[in-house]
């Protein structure tokens, strides 16, 4: 019985070793490669990796050649059933600003597998605070804006709903 331990122990440890000193940059690299098909390019960004995670800092997005954003922060933590993605400060640049918020302080994206049809998303920026989920069976996209401040840049993608927020709903 002891032995059934140290091998079931030994391999616990194993996968966390391998987990924790895998080349977390690498994840990275292949989802720049997945963007860049269709036509979002991140570029000028400083990429470090983390115990459980990958940092990007000083990042400029580009979407058809076109810059859209400058992101300070993008912090990804991959956890095997919680993984979470968190941006910070992200300026919109000026030609876009009349369809998307100024400026946003952070998002925050959370997927788990304990509810794995759903990403969870919440935020706050110029527009005050949001809070959503992308449901994968549905394929939908919902998001809420229980307190919304400067929205007129985006209103018209907006719905007031029934308990007066001002609401985000497409499907893809």
């Amino acid at each position: 019985m002891q032995m059934v331990k140290r091998i079931i122990g030994g391999f616990f440890l194993l996968i966390l070793l391998l987990w924790l000193l895998a080349p977390k940059q690498e994840l990275y690299y292949l989802l720049e490669k997945e963007l860049k098909k269709n036509d979002i390019i991140i570029s000028n960004e400083t990429v470090k990796d983390t115990w459980y995670g990958v940092k990007l800092l000083d990042a400029e997005i580009y979407v058809k050649g076109a810059k859209m954003a400058e992101v300070s922060e993008l912090q990804l933590n991959i956890f095997f059933l919680y993984n979470t993605l968190t941006v910070k400060n992200i300026h919109v640049n000026k030609a876009m600003q009349n369809v998307a918020p100024k400026s946003i302080e952070e998002i925050n994206v959370q997927y788990s597998v304990a509810n794995p049809l759903n990403i969870e998303l919440n935020g706050q920026g110029s527009f005050g605070v949001l809070e959503g989920k992308v449901a994968f069976m549905d394929r939908n996209i919902s998001i809420t804006f229980p307190v919304a401040k400067d929205i007129k840049a985006f209103k018209k993608f907006l719905k007031k709903d029934k308990t007066g927020e001002w609401k985000y709903e497409t499907n893809y």
